[in-house]
């Protein structure tokens, strides 16, 4: 018996074949929780974006565009979906620690990463779309070039291109908004 695609499993869900979900969790779970553990550096928090991302899967499941490629769509979900948790956490006045006291104020040295961070990611999100994949698959959720180029569709040497030129309009983008 052969295995399905995810693309084929993901349009047999999003027309009604609810056990096709089953499989596909199977499959895309564990390197979309790499990926967000990665991304937030704590793991519950991460399990918590993994189920909030399959949430969004789920709603967003009659939008798939059949044939389009899974991981990459759920990828972007994923980050979607930590970038909002940071954004409320922004808005958010006090959290308390894990002893019930309220935290010191943030220092100068963490307010200075939290602004490095959003305007990396801000420069990240404003590339193209076939540079921010290349470099989302390959650096972030940590797929070798065969892999990233096999869900690319492309060769290796055009995701190594990719994440190459990617890299250098993100460098230009984060020097013009540190100046």
């Amino acid at each position: 018996m052969t295995e399905d695609s995810l693309e084929r499993l993901m349009e047999a869900y999003a027309g009604g074949d609810a056990a096709a979900f089953e499989q596909i969790y199977r499959r895309v779970a564990p390197p979309l929780f790499s990926y967000l553990l990665r991304l937030t550096r704590d793991r519950p928090r991460a399990e918590d974006l993994l189920q909030i991302t399959f949430v969004k899967m789920y709603r967003a499941r009659s939008h798939y565009i059949p044939g389009a490629s899974v991981v990459p769509w759920m990828l972007a979900m994923g980050r979607r979906a930590f970038l909002d948790e940071c954004r409320m956490k922004k808005s958010r006045f006090e959290d308390l620690s894990l002893d019930g006291k309220l935290p010191e104020c943030q220092g100068p040295k963490e307010a200075a990463n939290d602004e490095l961070r959003d305007a990396l990611t801000q420069a990240l999100e404003g590339l193209p779309e076939k540079y921010h994949r290349a470099i989302l698959l390959t650096k972030i959720a940590g797929h070798s070039l065969t892999e990233a180029a096999d869900l690319l569709k492309t060769t290796r040497m055009a995701v190594k291109l990719r994440v190459h030129r990617g890299y250098n309009l993100m460098r230009e983008r984060f020097e013009t908004v540190q100046r």
